[in-house]
């Protein structure tokens, strides 16, 4: 957890997966076309209606598992993107919904923990009215910023704007030390711009310049309607995209970024300090709330340097115009329609695509989730989430864990001494499933029902405090990092765990009505990813123990790099949109996990046919081999606008869905069995890549 904004965006599949049927809320919203497509379940639980039998399996498979739901799905005008996760995303905050609409009208569902906190934070964020006569407040906020000078000042408003929820200069945050993983310490990293990424900033294409150029003139824009005049505003974006620049120019790319190595810097406060004396770290650790703290991890060094480089080289006016910008865009939620309008042009034309903004309440929705996540959550789990299929999952998972011991066994590359100490990691690795077995307590966050921007920024500032709170005690290995509605899963290096919300363990990941095949195709999937996270080319790098060392023979070594290096390639060939490739460096961690997970969940299916054969069923079109790829590929159709496809190829370290079918699948045998491609077939790699 950071100090960063609450992110107001809706629950997507980011990371190595991809969730009781949805309840009615009191106001059913318009529905898209999209939500309410036809399903044709066929008895292995698989979708007849999402095939496109127009394409043979062994030529494409992404499209013949997907391409009816494909055609059938256009995306929603609200959205960017639009898939069957998505879906399952939009069925939670349904549920979501129910239960805030209720409590925020004094009728919480009983036993609702902070009713009074969900009542008041989601009541606000939807009194459209009260946000128009916000202005007033975020302009006294911004008036404290008119006479900040000097590195102390600087240094102190910093601290604030970054606990109200700012993305200011930098990102800090607790962090479980990489060579000492029980230790919590603080880590500095870099941060503080509007754009997705370094790249936007410095890249030199004919599409990054323009929007460039069209970030400049947003920025003047929502500075426009704060009341500035035209030439003010313009002078004012310029400041912004200048000292933006040069944080970018400062910055690590995306994939230096993944290395656990290049961003280990532990060091001592007077270290930090010696990098640069332009900003004053005294007074911003204290301000913050950790004025004694020492341990620091400094990911990237010379960053730490730029920062005080600019706030010693800076114009006091120009700092305090970045300043009030950070304010500015991490408060849009909370701010009257016009600025939201405004921010969505921007958004949807450059970044995302969406030809309409979000309805009101999904925005608050998911602002609730992320300020109050596991209040929120207590209710919905009881909604949603049966033990059975906690059950399910656990055993689903032994048998995989057991199915990647069993392949360490078969590989020829490692010696035996590294593969004892990776059945070692294994036996240590821990399982989350479903919730926290401790809810968190939000005892000291104050709402009302006067302002959303208030309960917003102190929202934040709990959220931070609690983090910042964990440096130099013991390591807390209850914590969750995600709320369980979310629809994802997460591998952790420094814990060496994997986490699997409740909210992602539903159709179409998981679903009883489905044949253990297609299960072990759609969540298995997901399982056995996040636990090759743990042995791809960043995890590997950590122990059984969560310590970053090397644990590894050269020899074996060397052969993970080599094989590692056949899937960067494989994926450095695909074209995602006009003529950008993937980045195989950024993506290899995932494309790896992908690989990997499939092929230990295969293993790990067939192993569990064998101990039950009852439960093998074959439907009349298709064998238990080919439900499980089937399973895989229609729990990942999506359909994606091509700005949004443009910003993710830069910034997410995840291949599109597209890729992440048919990559993974044309590099196994297993698949061309199962569907009896013959050698030369589009979905048969001549050069296969197998690392696990």
């Amino acid at each position: 957890m950071t100090l960063r904004p609450i992110r107001v965006l809706l629950p997507l599949v980011v990371a190595g997966c991809a969730s009781a049927p949805p309840a009615t809320p009191p106001t059913t919203p318009a529905r898209s076309e999209a939500a309410d497509a036809v399903v044709r379940p066929m008895p292995s639980g698989l979708d007849a209606a999402a095939l496109d039998e127009s394409v043979k399996p062994c030529d494409d498979f992404y499209q013949f598992a997907c391409g009816g739901w494909l055609a059938a799905n256009p995306i929603p005008a609200d959205r960017s993107l639009w898939g069957t996760t998505t879906v399952l995303a939009e069925r939670n905050q349904q549920v979501l919904r129910e239960i805030l609409e209720a409590t925020a009208a004094g009728n919480p569902p009983e036993g609702t923990p902070y009713a009074k906190q969900l009542g008041d934070f989601y009541a606000t964020c939807m009194d459209e009215a009260k946000l128009e006569k916000v202005l007033p407040e975020v302009k006294a906020r911004l008036a404290r910023l008119d006479s900040v000078s000097g590195s102390r000042a600087v240094a102190t408003e910093v601290a604030r704007l970054q606990r109200a929820g700012a993305a200011t200069l930098f990102e800090y945050t607790s962090i479980s030390d990489a060579m000492r993983s029980t230790e919590v310490i603080a880590a500095v990293r870099q941060g503080g711009l509007g754009l997705p990424d370094r790249d936007y900033y410095v890249s030199d294409t004919p599409k990054m310049k323009e929007i460039r150029e069209a970030y400049r003139a947003h920025v003047a824009r929502m500075f426009g309607l704060l009341g500035d005049s035209p030439k003010v505003a313009a002078t004012k974006a310029g400041q912004v995209m200048e000292l933006e620049t040069r944080l970018a120019r400062a910055a690590l790319d995306r994939v230096a970024s993944r290395d656990p190595i290049k961003t280990y810097h532990r060091m001592s406060r007077a270290e930090l300090k010696a990098l640069g004396k332009g900003f004053d770290w005294d007074r911003y650790f204290a301000e913050v709330g950790t004025p004694t703290v020492d341990a620091i991890d400094v990911k990237h060094p010379p960053y730490a340097t730029a920062v005080s480089d600019v706030v010693r080289e800076t114009s006091p006016k120009q700092l305090r115009t970045y300043l009030a910008w950070t304010f500015l865009r991490a408060q849009v939620l909370a701010l009257p329609k016009r600025f939201a309008d405004a921010d969505f042009a921007f958004q949807s034309r450059y970044l995302t695509g969406a030809k309409e903004d979000l309805p009101r309440w999904k925005k608050c929705v998911a602002a609730t989730d992320a300020g109050l996540g596991e209040a929120l959550a207590v209710r919905f789990v009881e909604r949603t989430f049966g033990e059975e299929g906690k059950r399910t999952t656990k055993a689903m998972a032994a048998e995989i864990v057991q199915a990647f011991e069993a392949n360490l066994d078969g590989l020829t590359w490692m010696d035996a001494a590294t593969k004892d100490r990776a059945r070692y990691k294994v036996k240590k690795l821990y399982e989350k499933i479903g919730y926290p077995d401790r809810w968190r307590n939000y005892d000291q966050l104050v709402t009302d029902r006067k302002s959303f921007l208030g309960n917003l920024m102190r929202a934040s500032a709990f959220e931070a405090a609690r983090d910042l709170l964990k440096i130099g005690k013991p390591l807390d290995r209850t914590e969750w990092r995600m709320t369980p509605p979310t629809v994802n899963a997460y591998y952790s290096a420094s814990l060496n765990e994997m986490v699997f919300p409740a909210g992602i363990l539903q159709p179409p990941m998981y679903s009883r009505q489905a044949t253990d095949a297609v299960n072990f195709g759609a969540i298995g999937m997901v399982i056995g990813h996040e636990l090759t996270h743990g042995f791809d080319d960043r995890g590997r790098l950590f122990d059984g123990d969560g310590n970053l060392t090397d644990w590894w023979s050269p020899e074996a070594g060397s052969s993970f790099v080599e094989r590692a290096a056949c899937v960067k390639t494989q994926y450095d060939g695909y074209i995602s949109v006009d003529d950008l490739h993937l980045n195989g460096a950024l993506t290899v961690s995932e494309n790896v996990a992908d690989l990997g997970g499939l092929k230990i969940a295969f293993a790990a299916m067939q192993a569990w046919a064998k101990q039950q054969p009852e439960r093998v069923v074959s439907d009349a079109r298709f064998t238990p081999e080919q439900q499980f790829f089937l399973g895989a590929g229609q729990a990942w159709c999506r359909n994606i606008r091509p700005e949004e496809l443009r910003r993710r190829v830069t910034v997410d370290p995840h291949s599109p869905a597209r890729f992440r079918i048919n990559g993974p699948f044309s590099n196994m045998p297993q698949f061309q069995a199962a569907f009896g491609c013959t050698a030369g077939a589009p979905m048969v790699r001549q050069t296969r890549c197998e690392v696990w």
